[in-house]
């Protein structure tokens, strides 16, 4: 059976407690046994890639460019897309859930993406950016469904509880 994958999207730049937050949802990823994608750089992708590999996950990250090491340290497997900012794309594509902590333009593209092909999101909404302004909200009538608000880590354990036992 194919395991779940949660693509978690959030800046490259970001402050020690977003770093914290991301540490700690990678861990929560992993000790549920659900596979941690991201664009495998800093920041976020970063933080949540360490969280992950240091309580045994399995972490992949998806590349901008070509060269495998620009991926972070944590990454266990790492695919250079070589198609730059458009790999947002195929980072959200391979989400059976998306988790969004904190964000700015790259992290709204990839929202967009997430809400376009239906893909169930959870917005940190307090780490700030776009998580916060978009959860809790739709991007458009497109979906009966919103971006659900996971105002803090507890409720966002509970999302990643929910979503670990569903088929």
């Amino acid at each position: 059976m194919r395991r779940k994958q949660v693509v978690v999207i959030g800046g490259s730049k970001v402050s020690r407690q977003t770093e914290k937050t991301a540490y700690n949802i990678g861990k929560e990823i992993a000790l549920r046994g659900l596979v941690l994608i991201s664009g495998g750089r800093t920041g976020v992708m970063k933080a949540a890639s360490k969280g992950a590999k240091d309580h045994n996950g399995l972490v992949v990250g998806i590349l901008p460019g070509t060269r495998f090491d620009e991926a972070n340290k944590y990454c266990d497997i790492v695919i250079p897309s070589g198609i730059g900012y458009a790999r947002n794309l195929t980072n959200i594509l391979s989400a059976d859930l998306v988790i969004s902590v904190e964000g700015s333009c790259g992290t709204l593209n990839e929202l967009a993406y997430a809400w376009q092909y239906d893909k169930k999101i959870v917005a940190c909404s307090f780490t700030g950016g776009w998580s916060e302004k978009l959860a809790g909200s739709k991007i458009d009538n497109k979906r009966d469904d919103i971006i659900i608000d996971a105002p803090d880590i507890k409720t966002l354990c509970a999302e990643l509880d929910a979503f670990s036992e569903s088929n």
